[in-house]
């Protein structure tokens, strides 16, 4: 498993910014409906299917197929409330 370093909202806001990031939310689904806000242009995967993944010792094939449309050359920067 990777183990991404955390970083600060100044951070995340100067590599989103700058095109070097791309947002992931992964808020819980059954907080993410009342949220009311999310970061503009954000791609949304549910973290139960993470969660799943890692108890199964493998990834969920839906899962496999939401982080394969993520850029390859950008850092993620992930979120949640």
């Amino acid at each position: 498993m990777i183990v991404a370093n955390r970083i600060d909202a100044a951070r995340a806001k100067s590599l989103i910014d700058a095109g070097e990031a791309v947002v992931l939310d992964v808020t819980s689904s059954l907080v993410w409906p009342v949220v009311g806000h999310t970061i503009p242009g954000a791609k949304r995967i549910a973290p139960e299917a993470i969660i799943r993944g890692i108890k199964l010792a493998r990834p969920a094939p839906e899962l496999l197929a939401q982080f394969g449309e993520l850029p390859k050359d950008k850092e993620i920067v992930a979120y949640c409330t």
